[in-house]
């Protein structure tokens, strides 16, 4: 029995001395490189690599904390928004005003929150009114045109409050339709992201839009990865301004997807990728990409020791498009890391492509602002059909 007791206690000591010695390993969401990746490019394909080092013996996978669900982002403006009706029916101008300021700023921050312009246009409508009341009248046509631009087609639900202001606004819109356009320019890292503008669908990124009314507007993209980017941009008349598509966030981890959604692995992305290493308290950090090849899918990833900076091309996995095959393949992969850890894989110079691929189509696309017409005008009420015939008249009652 005694025997017995001291092989246990050796097998428990043993199984957590190989627990201890089992290298840390974090896996950074793999980027997709093209928009018409499926989900299964990139976050599914992160999700059984990781399931795959959860299951390999030596490694331990390390996991950032869940984040919890993001509050409303737009709760903040949209109470600044409330507060300078209030400031305004009070005839507390310059409060209204500062409040309307901190309430657009926010509607600026958050814009990818925003799934069209409508609200945002309804508070730089009441900004005009706000600025008229206190003779800018300069301050308040440019907000004016932000309010139209925004909600191309949509009458402004202030403009009817008072006849005024409707005045104003019809003024606004025709010297708009006199001034020249401008153009819009969109590039996106992956390539192929489909963009919308002011609340309609264009073709895929890199694109060029023409005939863009200049002031404010609303452009959304939603990526492989699911993520939605997102913010607002201003036209000039005549003149063309450009946006850059990039995965959202801040940081090293931002950085780095950046770097990776474009094919592009360089001095800043090996610095953001030690230092989100060396923030999670890893051993090892995997990161790359997913393309797509005429069979299927291709991961072309990378491992990194933090302290080092000097991170090892992982060989190539192929994979079918539906991940059916992933098991064995990642398999084979991740037990060479447990094997080799940090000496895995061959060394690559730097700047260096992640994925050996043909040159993306980046042939830029043409397209037309998409023209929204004006609401129709409310029919004027009519008085209801009778029902029925009307009543015939009685004859007055003449008593004897």
């Amino acid at each position: 029995m005694t025997r017995l007791v001291l092989c246990l206690l050796l097998l428990l000591g043993a199984t957590a001395g190989a627990q201890g010695s089992a290298r840390r390993v974090a896996v950074v969401p793999l980027q997709a490189l093209s928009g018409d990746l499926t989900s299964r490019g990139g976050p599914r394909l992160t999700e059984r690599l990781m399931s795959e080092l959860r299951g390999t013996g030596g490694l331990r996978l390390i996991t950032p904390p869940p984040e919890e669900p993001p509050p409303d982002q737009l709760a903040p403006a949209r109470a600044q928004v409330k507060e300078a009706e209030a400031r305004r029916q009070q005839r507390d101008f310059a409060g209204a005003e500062s409040a309307l300021a901190q309430a657009l700023e926010g509607y600026t921050t958050q814009a990818a929150s925003l799934p069209h312009g409508q609200e945002l246009a309804d508070a730089h409508a009441l900004r005009a009114a706000i600025l008229y009341a206190q003779g800018k009248d300069e301050e308040a046509t440019r907000a004016v045109t932000s309010a139209l631009a925004l909600a191309p087609g949509r009458a402004l639900p202030l403009a009817a409050t008072s006849p005024l202001f409707a005045h104003t606004v019809g003024r606004v819109q025709a010297a708009l339709r006199e001034q020249p356009r401008g153009s819009l320019r969109f590039t996106s890292a992956p390539t192929g992201v489909t963009v919308t503008l002011d609340g309609k669908r264009l073709e895929s990124a890199p694109v060029r839009v023409a005939g863009v009314p200049p002031g404010l507007h609303l452009w959304r993209a939603e990526l492989p990865s699911g993520e939605v980017a997102g913010g607002l941009v201003e036209v000039s008349s005549g003149q063309e301004a450009a946006v850059a598509i990039r995965p959202p966030g801040e940081g090293p981890s931002a950085v780095l997807a950046a770097a990776l959604a474009g094919n592009r692995l360089d001095t800043a992305a090996v610095d953001a990728a030690a230092e989100l290493g060396r923030s999670l308290g890893v051993d090892l950090l995997v990161f790359g990409t997913v393309s797509r090849t005429e069979e299927g899918l291709a991961l072309d990833s990378f491992v990194l020791a933090p302290d080092t900076r000097a991170p090892r091309r992982l060989p190539r996995v192929t994979l079918d498009a539906e991940l059916l095959d992933a098991g064995p393949r990642l398999r084979s992969l991740t037990g060479a890391l447990a094997a080799q850890g940090a000496a895995s894989g061959e060394a690559v110079r730097l700047p260096t492509a992640p994925a050996a691929q043909e040159a993306p189509d980046t042939r830029l696309l043409q397209v037309t602002y998409p023209e929204v017409a004006p609401p129709p005008a409310p029919a004027t009420p009519t008085a209801p059909a009778p029902s029925r015939a009307p009543l015939t008249p009685r004859k007055p009652l003449i008593r004897p």
